[in-house]
């Protein structure tokens, strides 16, 4: 495509972060907002035009990749109704498309964050990974055999969906026992919530209780605290084995605001994973923290602009 710049947008449950990026995966200008949830499909809309808008500027744009944290049907643009977004099917893309009049590439918000890892970050030069993230949900994305896996309508990488506990607390997709429902910001909440400890534990005179208050907690020593952490550890050890079992990866790339901010998390997840999979995918296994941060979702989207997939 024409023009060295592109923009990458990544919309998370929780923020929403706009980049605009160079061909070489260099971010010049950023902008981080809380992600309007409240106002639905059209708010969000008008956030990434906005953003887009200043971005843009006077700049010679290439085009917009926007990840979303959703299930995406590749073929039709659209952002399918899924367990953080509980919106109608919306045609983001075509709607885009209209408002800025660019090229628009969608795809889920950690597909794309897979992507920048991938190209930029902790999986540079690596043809066999897969990368999990967890934050308000948990969400994945996978290269095998050097190609991005996408799935058939692009819905593939869905990793928070694994079940670890079949009887397991109901996670927002609708089905019981989720990693999704023990180790994210909006499960670590949900069930601190609903235990029987919570009215002597700190998180009980929480203004906002979610994954980074459970986060502080375990910090300051909070006994409930700790304990939903080390039961979101186990689920995720075994997620994670689960994935390492079925792809046999050369690396594992873990991160996310829940993982790198409740104390241990990821050390203990490493630890589990490791020893829960099978002994002949351990050969060679490299486990990473992602290199790249919260910019690795806008590098991935506007690197697919420039070198598409």
């Amino acid at each position: 495509m024409n023009g060295r710049l592109a923009i990458g947008i990544d919309i998370g449950h929780t923020n929403l972060r706009a980049g605009l990026v160079d061909q070489t995966g260099a971010v010049r200008d950023v902008i981080r907002e809380r992600t309007d949830i409240s106002g639905g499909p059209e708010g969000v809309l008008e956030q990434i035009v906005r953003s887009a808008e200043l971005l843009r500027g006077k700049h010679e744009v290439a085009g917009i990749g926007v990840g979303i944290a959703g299930q995406c049907d590749i073929a039709r643009g659209v952002v399918r109704c899924g367990p953080n977004l509980f919106w109608p099917d919306v045609p983001l893309q075509q709607w885009l498309n209209e408002e800025m009049k660019l090229p628009v590439i969608l795809r889920n918000d950690v597909v794309m964050a897979t992507v920048g890892e991938w190209r930029y970050g902790a999986g540079r030069g690596c043809h066999e990974l897969v990368m999990l993230l967890v934050g308000t949900g948990i969400g994945g994305g996978a290269v095998v055999n050097g190609k991005l896996l996408q799935g058939a309508t692009g819905c593939g990488g869905h990793f928070g969906h694994i079940s670890v506990q079949m009887d397991g607390p109901l996670c927002g997709c609708g089905r019981p026992g989720c990693v999704e429902a023990y180790a994210s910001g909006s499960g670590l909440a949900t069930r601190a919530r609903e235990d029987p400890c919570l009215s002597s534990s700190m998180l009980a005179n929480t203004l906002r209780l979610d994954g980074m208050a459970v986060a502080q907690a375990a910090l300051a020593g909070d006994p409930l605290a700790l304990r939903l952490r080390d039961e979101a550890a186990t689920a995720l050890s075994s997620a994670v084995s689960n994935v390492i079992n079925c792809f046999n990866p050369q690396r594992v790339i873990l991160g996310g605001a829940v993982l790198n901010g409740l104390t241990q998390l990821f050390d203990l997840t490493v630890r589990g994973a490791m020893e829960q999979c099978l002994p002949s995918h351990r050969d060679h296994l490299e486990m990473k923290n992602i290199e790249l941060g919260d910019l690795s979702g806008i590098i991935g989207a506007a690197s697919w602009v420039h070198y598409p997939l």
